[in-house]
Formats: C-alpha cells, sequence, structure tokens
C-alpha cells in the first residue's frame, strides 16, 4: 500500500510507512534480518516525479533517518538516508528503564509460561506466510478448526475450514528444547483478533481466495490467506482476481471428512478472525459484506493457539500441499505433458525432410 500511494497520489512527497515490517537497507546487511529493497526505495509516478518510501522495520531495533531537502517551491529536490542499527553502543534512557522495571516481575512471568512444545521450527517469515503455505500458517488455521470441532455438536465439525491473513504471522519461533513459550506467542501473533464462525457461498469462497493471490507488488501481501481444509491452486502468471485454478473443500457434517471441489451455489462453514470478517482487514470485504451467520467464539486467534498447544502438544506442523502455485501458464498440460516431445519430434521430422529435399537435388 506505501508503494501504491507513493505511485498514484500526485501531491505525496515521501511516504514513510510501517506495519508490513519491511527491512529497507543500504550495503551490507548489518544484522539477521534480509534485505528487501534500498533505504528509500524509490518509486517514479506517471509524470517522472520521484517518491522515497521508506520504514523502519520493527521492535524498535532500527531508528530511521531520512534526510530531505524543498526548494522554496516545496518541491522535494534531494533525499538520502539510513537506518541506525539500535545495538548497545547506543545508551539507553534511564528513566524509561526505571518504568519498565516497574512492570518486568508481571510481564516476565507472562511471557516465560511455556504452553506446549513444537518438535519443528514455526515458520512465520512474511516472504514466505505472505507468498505461499507456510507451516505457522498452517498450525493457526489448523488451531481454528479444531477449537470449533471440540465445541460443534454436528458430526465432527460444524465449520471444517479455517482462514488466517498470513500479515497476521509477524515472525518466525525456534523452539529452546521444543518450548513454545506465551510471549513467542505474542510476538509471533501479536493483533488479539477474536476468533468467529460465518457461512459463506462457494462463489464468494472463490473470490475471497481470489483476494489473498491478487498482490502485484503494490500490497503487502497480508491479505494472502493460510488456510486449513482446503486445497487451493493458483496460476500466479494470471490478472489478479483471476488466479483461482481450482478449490478443494473438506467436508464437516460428514461421517469420513474428505475433499470436493467447491460449489459455488453451496453455502460453506469457515472459522477466521474479526480482523478479516468484520474489520475487513487487507482488503478482504467479501468476508465482511457477504458472510453470514456470524457466531463469535469466546477466544482470540492467540488463545486459540495456545488451546491447540495445551491440547496437542508436542506438535509439529508441515507444509501439506495445501496451496499450490503455478508461476506461468503451462500449455503442456493440454498435451497431457508431452508438449516438450512434440516440440522434439516436430522439429526431427523438420530435419528429416530438409535432408530428404537435398538429397532429391
Amino acid at each position: 500500500m506505501d508503494k501504491r500511494i507513493a505511485a498514484e497520489a500526485p501531491l505525496v512527497d515521501v511516504v514513510v510507512g510501517g506495519h508490513t515490517n519491511t527491512f529497507l537497507w543500504n550495503g551490507a546487511q548489518p544484522d539477521t534480518e534480509q534485505i528487501v529493497d534500498p533505504y528509500p526505495k524509490v518509486i517514479t509516478q506517471a509524470s517522472g516525479k520521484k517518491v522515497p518510501v521508506v520504514q523502519a522495520y520493527a521492535y524498535t531495533k532500527y531508528l530511521g533517518r531520512l534526510n530531505l531537502t524543498f526548494d522554496d517551491t516545496g518541491d522535494l529536490t534531494y533525499f538520502a538516508g539510513q537506518p541506525e542499527l539500535l545495538d548497545n553502543s547506543i545508551p539507553q534512557d534511564e528513566d524509561v528503564l526505571d518504568l519498565l522495571e516497574k512492570y518486568r516481575p508481571k510481564v516476565d512471568e507472562l511471557n516465560t509460561e511455556v504452553v506446549g512444545q513444537s518438535r519443528v521450527v514455526l515458520d512465520g517469515d512474511s516472504l514466505r506466510c505472505r507468498k505461499t503455505e507456510c507451516n505457522f500458517g498452517n498450525l493457526i488455521a489448523d488451531a481454528f478448526v479444531m477449537y470449533k470441532a471440540s465445541v460443534s455438536s454436528q458430526r465432527w465439525t460444524e465449520a471444517p475450514i479455517g482462514l488466517y491473513n498470513g500479515g497476521g504471522i509477524r515472525t518466525t519461533i525456534e523452539p529452546i528444547n521444543y518450548d513454545i513459550t506465551r510471549g513467542e506467542l505474542l510476538a509471533a501473533i501479536p493483533f488479539g483478533s477474536q476468533i468467529l464462525t460465518v457461512k459463506l457461498n462457494g462463489s464468494d469462497l472463490i473470490k475471497t481466495l481470489e483476494i489473498g493471490a491478487r498482490t502485484d507488488g503494490y500490497t503487502s501481501g497480508g491479505e494472502f490467506l493460510q488456510v486449513s481444509g482446503l486445497k487451493v491452486v493458483y496460476d500466479m502468471s494470471k490478472a489478479p482476481m483471476s488466479r483461482v485454478v481450482s478449490v478443494k473443500a473438506r467436508c464437516g457434517n460428514c461421517s469420513v471428512p474428505s475433499y470436493e471441489d467447491v460449489d459455488p451455489s453451496k453455502n460453506y462453514s469457515i472459522v477466521t478472525t474479526s480482523f478479516l470478517a468484520v474489520d475487513g482487514g487487507d482488503g478482504h470485504y467479501i468476508l465482511t459484506e457477504h458472510s453470514f451467520d456470524r457466531v463469535t467464539e469466546d477466544l482470540s486467534d492467540i488463545d486459540t493457539v495456545v488451546w491447540y498447544f495445551n491440547k496437542y502438544s508436542p506438535i509439529y506442523p508441515e507444509v501439506q500441499g495445501r496451496i499450490i502455485l503455478r508461476e506461468e501458464s503451462d500449455d503442456d498440460d493440454d498435451n497431457g505433458g508431452n508438449g516438450a516431445a512434440i516440440s522434439r519430434s516436430s522439429g526431427y521430422l523438420l530435419l528429416t525432410l530438409i535432408i530428404a529435399a537435398l538429397r532429391s537435388f
């Protein structure tokens, strides 16, 4: 969104953004963060005007520093900068430290509470969770579905599908001795969005998945949906809002859970968050405007994940092929995967004809 504003708002001279935790830096990587773009990221408008876009990662680890020069008419004529890594060479403020000490015991008690165990790393890297399936997203979406199943009265569950926006996952958790603490989960899932169950018809479910996969470089990708109870194939070479190739959904009111193609006219029960279904966060207006039969559950997203850890630890969430991305349209599929062989055969036939023609002279 920051880049879109810079590109499309002609009266904007500079964009100081945030929320996406994008790391901008010039030069060698200063610490563990992967550099995404230079600081500032320069967007050129259609008029030729250049607009710098900046943000300073997250957790007050870096201090953004941007120098700007404007001429007498108010036009931006110069910009340059570099974030500053706030490492131990930067002195801390004593008054702030004293205030923190007042609250530290209770905060430490909460943060160090072990809620369960994971035998694997919980991958919350934004470069993955906002673009493709990640095991942390699978864990969260599964937790939603399993919590709902635990309080459902119909068959194995009333709501077999879980949706969570990849932008809600803020960091990776690498467990020490397999333990997962509440503090680690709070850092990774910090927003405390309430979970709720909604119904959505199949056509709107497909549109919702399209919104999740619509990113064209201007959005943060936070709208990308991590799923439970769905198998989705996207063709990312297609234009936004036309990328869903196929969707299969898991049944809930059934004796044996299985997957079938989504029926555009059928209604599907989904567990998701108030951020998506009430606020329409990350552009998910379909969930806000077209979902119905909403039931607010008792837990927030993080509380649901804590419940899941308490009940099922040790866990080992995996990437399971719930989401398949095609990077380009594959015409070979229309030939049973033999497009390359057909091309080679055509080449051999052409060569044979040329040789035969030459021999006839």
